[in-house]
């Protein structure tokens, strides 16, 4: 495997060597070569070294996006440990839940202010901390284990969206495999910049960070809270819908150059007005579908009025029986990790069983183009028939003002169960005023008879909202 992504060593170290003088990091005012970047690296892992993390170690890092953050993910895999990043803004619970799944030896925490860290049980974790560095740091020596693609290089835990998160171990193969697969398609190379725009401790933070290494391009951390200042100045980015939207309605072209090549968008249904609006800007627009489990993106596509989430990249392999998605491939996790034990991702056939539900046929553009229908654990009988709430959820979030929606079953004496559905959206909209919207869209028995606002307590920002909280919360309005 090696061979195919071509690295015989550290990736930052191999672009030290080929390009030592070429920007590869940016931060506000700050700039750093690939020669520094790996300088950098090699000061945090001796001041980890110092502190006694050793190869085979895992490190919990409570933290926002952030320079230090990164040179603490690079510098635990130059030692050939393994830091995994953790969401701040969890409760205490569901941040105690993932540090007994862990088990870490080491723990830093970003912002010692945050509410919730005073309710962590951290067990034996030794804390980690940082001195300030000094231009010395391009005098650090090569320090740390030897480059090898198959040692564990991140655990990310799933959203959770339909139960407990799961910890999903990759090595640096996993995600140099999903780096090669997207970018033979979706381009990107050393004279692009990519903006680190989604979190760290998501599976598509991760492969931003991932794509950069592999790439040997630029990487740019936010340093400005105006997301059409931050797109200014990078080539690449990855989106939600809702941060195009808001991007494209703040842009001032006068003002601001639009440097932005390619988006590639996650995370719910793409309107097309938003895709057009783009194009006409010079700015291509890509989708796709992916998972934790697969390192991130498995099929993509330029984004087209098609429903459909594109067509296998290299390096994965996809099936479908009996709807039942199923894949395979490089970038496919090592295991579920618990307490320093994997358990294996694949059913006896060597398949991942995604849970999620799916068909092959042609698209806009595409042949044997990938549609999912949903998934299987989400399904529920109305009236006899079969209903998969995404179905319905991709068409709500095409009406101009919801930004986010689930639907939900509630219990109903004519028809066993009917669709509820909760959103956010710019403006109250009645039932009245949605049944008007989706007559013609949607088969009426999957009209949603109620339509609930999301809780502001509920609407963590990520990714994509997690469908279990939320179902908790419209169980107990029922039992009232």
């Amino acid at each position: 495997m090696n061979d195919d992504v071509g690295f015989k060593l550290w990736p930052w170290l191999h672009w030290a060597d080929l390009t030592p003088e070429q920007e590869a990091l940016v931060y506000g005012e700050q700039q750093f070569t690939w020669q520094q970047v790996n300088g950098l690296v090699n000061c945090y892992a001796k001041q980890l070294s110092g502190q006694g993390v050793r190869e085979g170690n895992l490190i919990a890092a409570v933290s926002t996006n952030n320079l230090t953050v990164l040179w603490l993910y690079l510098a635990c895999l130059r030692l050939g440990a393994c830091c995994v990043i953790l969401d701040p803004k969890q409760s205490s619970e569901q941040l105690n839940d993932k540090l007994e799944t862990l088990a870490v030896k080491y723990i830093w925490l970003s912002d010692p202010e945050f509410n919730v860290l005073n309710d962590l049980h951290y067990g034996c974790a030794k804390p980690l901390v940082f001195t300030c560095l000094s231009e010395s740091y391009l005098d650090s020596a090569d320090v740390g284990a030897e480059w090898q693609a198959q040692r564990l290089a991140s655990i990310v835990f799933t959203s959770g969206s339909s139960g407990k998160a799961k910890a999903v171990a990759h090595n640096s193969d996993n995600h140099l495999y999903s780096a090669a697969g997207l970018l033979q398609s979706f381009s990107y190379t050393a004279q692009d910049s990519w903006l680190l725009s989604l979190p760290l401790f998501h599976v598509s933070g991760l492969a931003i960070v991932w794509r950069w290494l592999f790439a040997g391009g630029q990487l740019v951390l936010p340093s400005s809270d105006s997301l059409v200042a931050q797109l200014s100045q990078v080539t690449h980015a990855s989106l939600v819908p809702t941060q195009l939207s808001r991007y494209l309605n703040e842009l001032d072209i006068e003002k601001y150059t639009i440097s932005l090549k390619r988006i590639l968008l996650g995370g719910a249904v793409i309107p097309v007005v938003l895709t057009d609006k783009a194009r006409s800007l010079g700015i291509e627009c890509w989708s796709g579908y992916g998972m934790t489990e697969m390192a991130s993106t498995v099929t993509a596509k330029r984004a087209d009025s098609s429903a459909g989430v594109g067509t296998l990249l290299a390096h994965r392999s996809l099936t479908i029986c009996g709807k039942n998605i199923k894949v395979c491939g490089a970038s496919l996790g090592i295991g579920y990790y618990y307490r320093g034990v994997l358990r294996s991702l694949t059913d006896d056939t060597g398949w991942l069983v995604t849970g999620d539900l799916g068909e092959k046929r042609l698209g806009d553009r595409l042949a044997d183009e990938l549609f999912i229908l949903g998934r299987s654990d989400n399904m529920f009988i109305s009236g006899g028939e079969n209903i998969h709430p995404e179905q319905i959820e991709r068409v709500l979030l095409s009406h101009p003002l919801i930004n986010q929606a689930l639907v939900f079953p509630c219990e109903d004496a004519e028809f066993g169960q009917r669709p509820i559905a909760v959103i956010d959206s710019t403006a109250p909209l009645s039932v009245k005023h949605m049944n008007k919207f989706l007559k013609g869209k949607l088969i009426k028995f999957m009209w949603p008879i109620n339509y609930y606002p999301l809780p502001d307590s509920l609407n963590v920002s990520g990714i994509k909202l997690i469908r279990a909280p939320i179902q908790l919360w419209i169980t107990s309005l029922y039992k009232k």
